[in-house]
């Protein structure tokens, strides 16, 4: 059996990584939601992700598998700490976008009012694999990698996982569920997890 390698990606591969983002995510439900057109989803999805992807830059991490075939997104959180999510006041959305800010924004709320901030741990704050790689074991090898460290650090760890079987993959990865699911109005469910360190 052939190791895979995990590639720690660097801030001069930004525009890669939200690519490989947009990708992965194309079909994922929560993304499907936010933004219900799958051309304007096709669009604007990787410069949205890419936010998220130079965030964790510069407060995380961000693995790769497979030369960009499965992406993860690892943000450390400090005890007490909470995400101040929000636009500028100044800030105007053109109204054909309004619905998708809307929509964007509750994700951000739902999941900040779940976050737990009982304790310093790592929030996998979104996994990927693009479709031609999936079913390969890249998403494990992404876990298997970051959680040996996390459990070298003795640090616990938390996620919100989008569908019942991602939610299976990281129960194999020793993620327990956390609470009742987190349910978007007319939309889907996503179910918090945690892992404390082996």
């Amino acid at each position: 059996m052939t190791q895979t390698i995990v590639h720690r990606v660097q801030p001069g591969e930004l525009d890669r990584a939200a690519e490989a983002m947009g990708a992965a995510f194309f079909d994922e439900v929560v993304s499907a939601w936010v933004i219900p057109d799958p051309a304007l989803r096709k669009q604007i999805l990787p410069d949205q992700l890419g936010g998220v992807v130079s965030k964790a830059l510069e407060r995380g991490e961000v693995l790769t598998a497979a030369d960009f075939g499965a992406i993860s997104v690892w943000l450390d959180r400090e005890a007490g700490e909470t995400e101040e999510e929000g636009l500028p006041d100044d800030f105007e959305i053109p109204p054909a976008f309004a619905e998708i800010a809307r929509r964007g924004m509750l994700v951000s709320q739902l999941t900040e009012a779940r976050h737990p901030t009982h304790t310093a741990h790592v929030y996998l704050s979104c996994m990927g694999v693009l479709p031609d790689h999936r079913g390969h074991g890249l998403g494990s090898a992404l876990l298997r990698d970051k959680l040996g460290r996390a459990d070298a650090g003795k640090t616990p760890v938390y996620l919100e996982a989008s569908s019942t079987r991602n939610r299976a993959l990281y129960l194999r990865h020793g993620f327990e569920p956390s609470g009742d699911p987190i349910r978007f109005p007319d939309g889907p469910e996503i179910y918090p997890m945690w892992r404390e360190p082996r």
